[in-house]
């Protein structure tokens, strides 16, 4: 099935009671189609799953809404900028823009021009602050928290292109579209999506049974 012919995706709304939302909208019978016709999930499971499905979608609601704000990217960028052009007039060695520059660094911030533009850089160049959440680490993270639930139920999983793995992966990302993996550009959903599952679940697997 191509990704773009999927119809009536529903988007997710979360209100007052997320998980509660986030129940409404699944359909718990094809979900657990995907593992055959007599299985069923236990209720601790079900909401289980729903609970992690709900929070995610927090995540990816607040990631959304912080990247609409770049002021302290551009922060970041501006001090790096003003770092480099403040290096620049040091090796120029022209003593009256240094010497204008330095007389203003250290009247208005008390340090010298040295350790003002270190400052800078270090401004520049920090990433655990200004760093953002990575959108791969929550598809990471949900992949392999909705994995670990579903070994509780003792369901034997693997990776391949019609695992049922793959398939429940597959109908859950869905019935809640991109929560589970990313928007994909591969022209059908197993091709990017099983490639998606073996590189977060690699090894994972392997250690969890």
């Amino acid at each position: 099935m191509r990704d773009q012919e999927t119809p009536n995706r529903k988007k997710l709304n979360l209100g007052i009671d997320a998980i509660g939302t986030v129940d409404t909208i699944l359909s718990w019978d094809k979900l657990e189609m995907c593992f055959g016709s007599s299985f069923r999930f236990s209720t601790e499971t079900k909401f289980e799953i729903t609970k992690e499905l709900a929070l995610q979608q927090g995540r990816l609601q607040k990631l959304s809404s912080e990247k609409k704000s770049t002021k302290m990217f551009d922060f970041q960028k501006n001090a790096k900028n003003l770092a480099e052009k403040i290096e620049i007039i040091i090796e120029t060695k022209d003593s009256r823009a240094l010497s204008s520059v330095s007389d203003i660094i250290k009247r208005e911030t008390g340090v010298g021009i040295r350790d003002f533009c270190d400052a800078l850089k270090a401004l520049g160049s920090t990433e655990n602050i200004l760093e953002p959440v990575r959108p791969n680490d929550l598809f990471r993270d949900i992949i392999r928290k909705i994995v670990k639930i579903l070994l509780k139920e003792n369901i034997p999983l693997s990776l391949h292109v019609q695992s049922t793995l793959n398939k429940f992966m597959t109908e859950l990302d869905r019935q809640l579209p991109e929560t589970i993996f990313p928007v994909s550009n591969a022209r059908y959903i197993e091709e990017g999506r099983i490639r998606i599952l073996k590189d977060y679940l690699r090894g994972y697997l392997r250690s969890n049974t």
